[in-house]
């Protein structure tokens, strides 16, 4: 081998400049539109050539092909807590979530999302789970995936607090579940197929009917469905949009406002908890 090129590559591969978004991986091609150099991620094929993801109509929904480890480390979780409660129902003494108890013992309102109330109920938001969370963590990335699961959960448990304003009877009554979290995760497939200009018929379709669900059958709870949902429609928008590319952003760059506006959701979740909690004692009473 005399080291020239083959036909079709560079004969000099390190003089291919960066990718604008990763700048520790070199480009492979230019953008028809805008001569912006391109990395492989980056470059989205048309008839003739490639253009860049900011000509593309920022729309463009990288899905990664990786295992869904969080998805199922979720479901591994509702499982083993479910076995552990029937052999110890004194787990969901520190687990259970009311409004009563999570004052004093906030982690209710998260830890609760892991306890079922029978296999039947296990199974169902598992199986939801499962078929929803393996596209979204692959489209979204693990660590948002993890906060949008996370706060949709805490979401749920909140609407089910603010609801004692209007039924003071439920200040101690328990909810359990992952129903919340699962709505959070259909909300957010249909802000995903919204922004790209999909067809959001069949999943308005398939939340309209597990709401309404809500409401027929006895022993469930609605409030955590709807604020799951609204919780899951709010923080999905947010990250796709700081997702979506930017000119003079690299992906670390936006990495790290994602993390930001993460933070400032979690901080914000907590600050309408407490919120939540004082209109209670100053319209019911300590």
């Amino acid at each position: 081998m005399n080291g020239s090129a083959l036909y079709g590559q560079r004969s000099n591969y390190s003089a291919a400049p960066p990718c604008p978004r990763h700048p520790s991986v070199r480009s492979v091609d230019y953008c028809k539109r805008c001569n912006r150099p391109m990395c492989v991620d980056c470059a989205i094929p048309t008839e003739v050539r490639s253009i860049c993801v900011e000509c593309s109509g920022q729309k463009r929904v990288q899905i990664r092909h990786t295992t869904p480890y969080v998805t199922y480390t979720l479901m591994g979780a509702c499982v083993v807590v479910y076995v552990c409660g029937v052999i110890s129902p004194l787990l969901w003494q520190y687990m259970a979530f009311t409004p009563l108890v999570g004052l004093i013992q906030p982690w209710r309102f998260l830890s609760t999302a892991f306890l079922h109330s029978g296999i039947v109920h296990l199974l169902f938001n598992m199986s939801a789970l499962y078929f929803v969370g393996m596209s979204l963590e692959q489209i979204l990335g693990k660590w948002r995936f993890i906060i949008l699961y996370v706060l949709s959960a805490i979401g749920g448990s909140a609407v089910v607090l603010a609801w004692v304003l209007f039924a003071p009877g439920t200040y101690n009554q328990i909810t359990v579940g992952a129903s919340g979290a699962v709505f959070g995760l259909f909300a957010a497939i249909f802000v995903i197929q919204k922004r790209a200009g999909l067809d959001t018929r069949s999943i308005i379709g398939l939340l309209v009917v597990n709401f309404l669900y809500g409401f027929i059958a006895p022993n469930i709870s609605w409030q955590a469905h709807a604020g799951g949902m609204l919780t899951g429609l709010l923080v999905a928008w947010v990250l796709i949009m700081l997702m979506q590319p930017r000119p003079g952003l690299t992906a670390r760059q936006q990495e790290i406002r994602s993390a930001l506006a993460s933070v400032g959701m979690i901080v914000a979740m907590c600050a309408l908890i407490a919120l939540i909690y004082r209109v209670i004692f100053e319209v019911l009473g300590s």
